[in-house]
């Protein structure tokens, strides 16, 4: 389905910036919903129920949820996060999620490095990428760069991400909106879940 709605309160534009929420080509993802990683993030019991809840509501409306595994094989940890090691119980996700769910596997903090996830993305004809996830100041602000200069358009979810230092989070999330927001959009997940429904009130109350 398309609307001309954009979703509410979004900073530093109106996102998505031509205001087509087209749930068909929309897809949610969440970086770093691994054991290792929740475990050090700050809020994520929070977080993890915000992103179910926006997982089921993208999934009902056609949308696509895909989870990435930041993992590797061989490098060596750094002294204060280290990046999980694949085939460890610390590399595995840790939240539900649905068969028809999509992983993706990355060989860094970036989603896009080493993975298949600009040609998932771009073969599914997805254009509008929500991000949330833990670990956030490392794994979700480093991925929306790299989709920002692939040329996708980005709105993540402030809190949706559960970062390793809130400081360091907040000011990750402020750096994404400079130059009018060269990289993406900030939104909060209750006002995309609001811009998700929207039709379906609308059809309500149509038939009312």
């Amino acid at each position: 389905m398309s609307e001309h709605v954009h979703v509410a309160r979004t900073v530093p534009y109106p996102w998505p910036y031509d205001g087509c929420i087209a749930t068909e080509q929309m897809a949610l993802l969440i970086c770093g919903a691994q054991h290792q990683l929740i475990e050090v993030s700050s809020g994520a019991d929070d977080v993890r129920g915000r992103l179910l809840d926006v997982a089921a509501a993208m999934r009902a409306r056609g949308g696509r949820v895909l989870w990435v595994r930041h993992g590797t094989g061989d490098r060596p940890a750094r002294p204060n996060v280290s990046l999980p090691r694949r085939d460890t119980p610390g590399w595995q996700i840790a939240l539900a999620r649905d068969s028809a769910d999509d992983v993706i596997d990355s060989a860094g903090w970036d989603a896009c490095f080493g993975s298949r996830l600009d040609h998932a993305l771009r073969g599914g004809g997805y254009r509008s990428i929500v991000i949330g996830g833990f670990a956030s100041e490392i794994t979700v602000d480093s991925t929306v760069r790299t989709l920002n200069d692939r040329g996708h358009e980005c709105l993540v979810l402030t809190d949706g991400c559960a970062p390793l230092d809130p400081e360091l989070g907040a000011r990750a999330h402020h750096s994404l909106t400079m130059s009018g927001g060269i990289f993406g959009a900030l939104g909060a997940s209750s006002d995309l879940l609001d811009a998700l429904a929207a039709p379906e009130r609308a059809a309500a109350r149509a038939s009312t």
